[in-house]
């Protein structure tokens, strides 16, 4: 008899357990995958997309250097200098006609960044600026990258950023 209870008590907790599961199964199956930038991802998603002249011209290695270098830019770009509300923040934010400082891979501002180009627009990133910055930081770190292939690189990533919901139309509009 004491078994017919244990087996009851054993069936009511599978029970309980597999409505719990579904439930929430169905809760997830339902809402928005979170879009999350993943640097590995983003380069081989741009790389091979990219034209074939570009991919002739530059590595994947290339790729994620543009990409991290441009991403420096957009957090000098956001950072407050007086706040620094991130403790890894290197630089304090661009500001209207002061030179765009250069960094190399350690994040040390690269001699003579001081003639870089003018950001005329503050915190307003300029795409003609954040490719000129590119430019220099390429110069500055020996890599032998053109202007167009930099524009590739940009536009790829646009497009891998629609790809995983991070920019766009709403999530559910996309079918």
């Amino acid at each position: 008899m004491m078994w017919v209870f244990a087996l009851l008590g054993l069936v009511v907790i599978v029970v309980i357990g597999l409505v719990l599961v579904g439930r929430e199964t169905a809760r997830l199956a339902g809402a928005a995958r979170p879009a999350v930038f993943d640097l590995a991802e983003a380069t081989e998603f741009i790389a091979d997309r990219l034209p074939a002249e570009v991919q002739a011209r530059i590595s994947h290695d290339d790729v994620e250097w543009i990409l991290l270098a441009d991403a420096d830019l957009l957090e000098e770009a956001t950072s407050d200098p007086l706040d620094r509300r991130y403790p890894w923040s290197r630089a304090p934010r661009l500001v209207e006609g002061r030179p765009i400082p250069v960094r190399d891979d350690a994040g040390e501002v690269v001699e003579g960044a001081e003639l870089g180009p003018q950001d005329p627009y503050g915190q307003v990133i300029d795409e003609d600026v954040a490719i000129a910055r590119i430019l220099l930081a390429a110069d500055a770190a020996g890599r032998e990258v053109a202007d167009e292939d930099i524009v590739a690189v940009l536009d790829g990533r646009l497009q891998y950023l629609e790809a995983i919901g991070a920019i766009g139309g709403r999530a559910d509009d996309a079918g």
